[in-house]
This record gives C-alpha cells, sequence and structure tokens, in this order.
C-alpha cells in the first residue's frame, strides 16, 4: 500500500488501517490505545490538510469503508448513515423520495458525511441551513481508547444526549472517531438557479447587503479580485424560486449561470494550493477580505486565495479576532503553516477548554495528537 498518500506535513504513518464495521475500528483504536500509537483518521480527504502537523504519526486509518445507509424512515424524514459514505452517495440514495440531507461540501463525490460533520465544513447554503451539526440527531462514534458510545438518538424527538453529538463537529477527529450518524432531511428542491452579477465590489458588496436582508436565498457569495461578481443561489418550490429570482432581478443584471461554475467557485476552498477561512459575524464577512478570496455573506465565512504575505496575514487575523472571529489557515505548504500557525490567538483562549476534553475523551492521547488548538 502506497503509505504517501496519507501523509500529512511530511509526515507518513507506518501503517494503515481500513475497517469496515464500527467493531473494527474500536479494535483498531483500542490496540493503538494499548500500545501508545498516534492515529489520524481519513474520510475523503478533501479537509485532511486542516490543522497543525502531528506531533506523532504511526497508523492512517481510512474509514471510507464504513459506507452506506443503514435505515432510511422518509415518512419521518430521518436516515441513519454510515459515516464513510460520500455526500453523492448519500444524495443519490435518498433522491428517489425526493429528500435530501440540506448539507453541502465541495467535492461531494469525495467529501464523507463523517468528515464534513467531523470538520465542520463551511459552505455558502449555510445561509439557510445553518451548520452541518443542526442536521444531526444523534451518532455512534469510538473513543480513542476504543470504546464505542452513543449520543442523540434514532428520531427527531429523541434528543438524549445531543450536545455530545454536537460536540464532535469540528473536533476534527481529535476526540473520536465518528462511525454512524442519524440525520435529519427535507424534501429536496424542485427548483435551484444561480445567478451572477459583475461589477465595482463597492457595489456588489451593497447590493449583497441588501438582498441578504429582503430575501430568503440558499446562499449568496461575493468573489472578489480583479473581476469581482456576486453570485445569488436561490432554492425550493419553483414558483417561489422564480419569484426570489424576480425581485434579485431588480437589484441588477444578473444572468444565470451553469452549476459547474458554481460548483467550480465552491470547491476553490480545497484545491487552492493557499486557503485561509475566516470565521466573521454574519454581515461582516467581504469586509475582512482583500484581493483574490470568497466571502459567503450571512452564512458567517469567508475565504482567502492566492500568495499572502505573512504580515498580510497576521493583520487580517487581527481585524477578524477583534470583531469576535478568527482566521484559520486551512492550506498551505508546511513551512508557512508553522510560521503562521494555524488556529490563530481565538482559538488559544480555549486551550484549557480543549486540553480537558481530549484528557477525558482520548487520555493516552491516541487521536491526531498535536493537530488541533490544544
Amino acid at each position: 500500500m502506497d503509505l504517501t498518500s496519507y501523509a500529512l506535513d511530511g509526515m507518513a504513518p507506518s501503517s494503515v488501517e481500513s475497517p469496515t464495521s464500527p467493531e473494527d475500528v474500536a479494535r483498531v483504536l483500542g490496540d493503538a490505545h494499548q500500545r501508545r500509537r498516534a492515529v489520524v483518521l481519513h474520510g475523503g480527504g478533501t479537509r485532511i490538510g486542516i490543522g497543525d502537523a502531528p506531533s506523532r504519526y504511526d497508523t492512517a486509518v481510512d474509514l471510507r469503508g464504513l459506507r452506506g445507509i443503514v435505515e432510511h424512515s422518509a415518512s419521518d424524514l430521518v436516515c441513519i448513515v454510515r459515516a464513510g459514505t460520500t455526500l453523492a452517495e448519500l444524495a443519490a440514495a435518498l433522491a428517489p423520495s425526493r429528500q435530501r440531507w440540506p448539507v453541502d461540501a465541495p467535492e461531494p463525490e469525495r467529501a464523507t458525511v463523517g468528515g464534513t460533520i467531523a470538520s465542520a465544513a463551511p459552505a455558502p447554503s449555510r445561509l439557510r441551513h445553518q451548520h452541518a451539526r443542526d442536521w444531526v440527531i444523534g451518532c455512534q462514534a469510538v473513543l480513542g481508547d476504543g470504546t464505542i458510545v452513543r449520543a442523540g438518538g434514532r428520531v427527531v424527538k429523541n434528543v438524549t444526549g445531543y450536545d455530545l453529538s454536537r460536540l464532535y463537529s469540528g473536533s476534527y477527529g481529535t476526540l473520536a472517531a465518528i462511525t454512524e450518524v442519524s440525520l435529519k432531511l427535507v424534501a429536496l428542491d424542485e427548483r435551484t438557479r444561480t445567478m451572477r452579477l459583475t461589477g465595482s465590489r463597492a457595489d456588489l458588496e451593497r447590493i449583497a447587503l441588501e438582498l441578504r436582508a429582503a430575501l430568503p436565498l440558499e446562499a449568496i457569495v461575493l468573489a472578489t479580485g480583479e473581476r469581482p461578481a456576486l453570485f445569488v443561489r436561490a432554492a425550493g418550490l419553483a414558483a417561489a424560486v422564480d419569484r426570489v429570482a424576480a425581485e434579485v432581478g431588480k437589484a441588477g443584471a444578473f444572468e444565470d449561470v451553469a452549476s459547474a461554475e458554481w460548483s467550480a467557485l465552491c470547491a476553490r476552498v480545497t484545491r487552492d494550493p493557499f486557503v485561509a477561512r475566516i470565521a466573521a459575524p454574519p454581515g461582516r464577512e467581504a469586509a475582512l477580505v482583500d484581493g483574490d478570496g470568497a466571502a459567503y455573506v450571512g452564512a458567517g465565512a469567508a475565504f482567502l486565495f492566492g500568495d499572502r504575505a505573512a504580515a498580510e496575514i497576521a493583520a487580517t487575523r487581527a481585524r477578524a479576532e477583534a470583531l469576535g472571529g478568527a482566521l484559520i489557515v486551512e492550506r498551505t505548504p508546511t513551512e508557512q503553516k508553522r510560521a503562521l500557525g494555524v488556529w490563530g490567538n481565538n482559538r488559544a483562549t480555549h486551550q484549557t477548554v480543549s486540553a480537558s476534553l481530549k484528557q477525558r475523551f482520548d487520555p493516552h492521547g491516541v487521536l491526531a495528537p498535536g493537530r488541533f488548538a490544544a
């Protein structure tokens, strides 16, 4: 097996495990716990590079073998799915029932359900559907010592342990290996339209904020750079989408764009060689983006692309943190990652809490040691 495909920041594991059941995952992590071996969990790999370089890295655990729908209750708008299932596979399985999980991420043919939740993957559709964790009812996971645990339930009304399910979201595989999740679903949209307007950045930013305040949109993305463009996406019942599109058209000469262009725009966050993500208060995203970037207006996220000087990153991070946000360096060469720091100062202030959680869930530091803020 090619171990280099599992390398992180210049470090490759000495072995790879590919479990196909929660019991297999428990066996692998239990063995690592006993032998004090360090494990990094892998899914589709679209966001695996986020985090500091591992302090130790012995075994890669590829969770893509845990895939498929366990149960789908169409009448209850609920399904149970294994964590290694890709978003594209999940969408295909739910489509015959005209349902979907309202969480999207770039490269859905690679991105897994578990990885999307564990990395709290941001998407422009958060403007309408909020955070991925808001669509998780419960989950099964394996702790660092190999213990299989459950949180939440299998139906919407059963929320026992609900906060624990939410805790795993954004933990980047440092607290537990998610193996199975119960998801809330929605009806498949009858129609989706994506429209684009070009112009000056100042005008586009003003229009974006006006549209956000006035219309029930799926997503708003302001792409900055040499040719700024505003992308507006509406989804839902066909008649409602047409009404929204008519209102959008009053703000400027918007034109319809193909889904491929929208997908390519969203995929930049997993494909560009340098990506920094800014977490900001809704409505302030665009103000923090200089040069080549994209702001998910109203969804609390923005991205910087292209070569950036360390001083520029530091200044943008300081502005974001002054607003109560953060700047996270998601993709860059290892040397620059170490020089800039991945998580920033706001994450550092939570190190005591993070370290306490890590000690409780993974006392021997089996899961991705050194990669998260604590």
